[in-house]
């Protein structure tokens, strides 16, 4: 088994800005499982507890790495997979970002570490870097590497990303969206979440003590993919959202799922981080979660990459 990657200094900001402080929202731990493609980096629900989402980050290979220098080979089709702490990660990749350093390089590595009254081999990803302000070299603890049967358990939760019906872009209306679920979090530890092909999102909470329902609609959002119905006038032409609501229901338009408001309001809160050219929202087609995909823009081909997204579900809640 044998991995060794350089961080790129694009990539030490990508992760140490944006990322890490994502899956720090979290949870403390994560997985990382590299493969000759494609880096992810996974916090699945028994890490965060049990509402916690499963959020999971991939990254190209180039994104990552210089592709001079990347090796990663094991006798499992070439795929590593380990835990680690995340806050240990961030400190080491915030020394390289605030020294500038040209590049971090990273590998797995056996230590002989004292045990009780003997020594062992543990495992480590070790980073040694060079720059004008900087010479490192530092050791983060981590998992023993994942048995043939945990990698492939892994990619299975890498796989299961299912594809809703539809999803509408929050990005237009984020802000917004944002101190919307803030205020329903003060009323209710759930959000029920609307959407309707025709672009319209409702985010509603029940005030228990008052015994009515609030929330806001959104209108106008693009429809991906944009389906029949989606300029359906029965529903557009109401007069109020609720009436909207009601008319896409019968029409059979729309998809509902009820959510944590309190962990919808942290994944929303962490577009900040990445800054996604879109933010798409759907419900599967069970209405099992809530999801949540990330879409961003590679800079030098100013078009919507495919080497960098991350996926959050949010498993629905018993009303």
């Amino acid at each position: 088994m044998k991995f060794k990657g350089v961080l790129t200094s694009s990539s030490i900001q990508l992760l140490e800005k944006g990322f890490l402080p994502t899956l720090l929202r979290f949870g403390k731990a994560a997985h990382m499982l590299v493969g000759p493609e494609e880096v992810h980096l996974v916090m699945r629900q028994t890490e965060t507890g049990e509402e916690g989402p499963l959020v999971c980050v991939r990254l190209g290979k180039d994104v990552m790495f210089d592709r001079r220098n990347f090796v990663c080979q094991s006798k499992h089709l070439n795929l590593i997979a380990f835990e680690y702490e995340l806050n240990l990660l961030e400190r080491v990749l915030h020394g390289a970002y605030t020294n500038q350093a040209d590049g971090l390089e990273m590998k797995l590595a056996l230590r002989k570490v004292q045990s009780g009254d003997r020594m062992e081999n543990r495992p480590f990803l070790t980073f040694s870097s060079k720059g004008s302000n900087l010479n490192m070299v530092q050791d983060l603890p981590i998992s023993k590497p994942f048995a043939s049967h945990e990698v492939d358990a892994l990619v299975d939760v890498i796989r299961s990303e299912s594809v809703c019906p539809f999803y509408l872009d929050l990005v237009p209306v984020m802000d917004r969206v944002v101190a919307t679920v803030a205020t329903l979090r003060k009323m209710s530890d759930t959000v029920l979440v609307s959407l309707v092909r025709t672009g319209d999102a409702h985010f509603q909470a029940f005030r228990q003590w008052q015994l009515n329902t609030v929330g806001a609609e959104y209108r106008h959002l693009e429809v991906i993919p944009e389906a029949e119905g989606a300029r359906d006038r029965d529903v557009s032409q109401q007069s109020s959202p609720t009436r909207r609501l009601d008319k896409a229901r019968e029409k059979d338009l729309h998809a509902t799922l009820a959510v944590s408001s309190k962990q919808l309001a942290r994944v929303l809160a962490v577009h900040a981080f990445t800054k996604p050219t879109k933010l798409l929202c759907g419900i599967d087609q069970n209405a099992n979660f809530l999801h949540l995909l990330f879409v961003y823009v590679d800079a030098l081909r100013d078009a919507v990459t495919d080497k960098e997204s991350m996926s959050i579900k949010l498993s629905a809640r018993l009303q």
